[in-house]
């Protein structure tokens, strides 16, 4: 069965008129900057009339401000506060947990979360799949930054000041001069691009991995989701299940964060 990302469904009759509002503080929020009234009514799919009358509602209660020079609408300060209360009550490895484990339900295979820790990433979970267990990755253990999925992943969304030396020394080591390196950093610009890494084969033999940042209310890399999957059955495609599961996976926890994600 394919993982679904979506709004849960509840039913009831509900009060239309709240439901209403909240699709025009939702435009609001979706933007991204101060709104014109008729731009708000478009994307909250009602007239310029209707939407005004919620607006009017709304900078009551202190959920929108109007700049009055240019009478644009943002969101006011009882939104930030409520933003800011949903923020402090998320335990993120409670929701990744959730995330990976119904990954690994639904593809099949072992799914991991890591963290930068300052110098490199480290796997804080783990959930196994129905496939063989990969018992060379433990929670605790340090994953290289090249070649795996989830080191590419990590550098394509860091600073690189944060992880530079550290992959120098590390594929120097590994026998590849300078050219290899900055042919290797310059197509960290791609996995950034496209939102997510891969790597066939991964470093563990015979397994291949797909791996996708997660971000905060900051847009700051929080972590990283890696599936790791047999080589001969596991697609790591472009437009493929597997990836298109995981890229929504990740966006949904990173909207729980409070990150802004197309």
């Amino acid at each position: 069965m394919d993982l679904k990302i979506e709004k849960e469904t509840v039913k009831g009759a509900g009060i239309q008129s709240l439901e209403k509002g909240l699709r025009v503080l939702s435009a609001i929020q979706h933007a991204g900057k101060p709104m014109r009234l008729n731009d708000i009514a478009a994307e909250a799919r009602m007239t310029p009339s209707m939407a005004h009358g919620y607006l009017v509602s709304l900078l009551r209660t202190g959920f929108v401000t109007q700049d009055r020079v240019s009478g644009l609408y943002d969101l006011g300060d009882a939104a930030l506060q409520l933003g800011l209360a949903a923020l402090s009550r998320t335990d993120f490895l409670s929701l990744a947990r959730v995330t990976i484990a119904e990954l690994a339900a639904a593809l099949g295979e072992t799914v991991t979360l890591a963290v930068w820790n300052g110098d490199a990433p480290v796997v804080v979970d783990k959930i196994e799949g129905r496939s063989d267990s990969v018992y060379e990755i433990k929670v605790g253990s340090l994953v290289r930054l090249w070649p795996t999925a989830t080191g590419r992943a990590f550098m394509a969304n860091l600073l690189r000041e944060e992880w530079q030396h550290n992959l120098h020394a590390m594929m120097r080591e590994g026998g590849r001069d300078e050219s290899a390196i900055d042919g290797f950093i310059t197509d960290l610009d791609d996995v950034r691009r496209q939102g997510y890494a891969t790597t066939l084969p991964s470093t563990v033999p015979d397994f291949s991995a797909i791996a996708v940042p997660v971000f905060d209310h900051r847009r700051a890399l929080k972590a990283v989701i890696t599936v790791l999957g047999r080589q001969d059955g596991f697609d790591i495609k472009e437009g493929g299940r597997p990836l298109t599961i995981m890229t929504e996976a990740a966006r949904s926890l990173s909207l729980r964060l409070g990150a802004t994600v197309s």
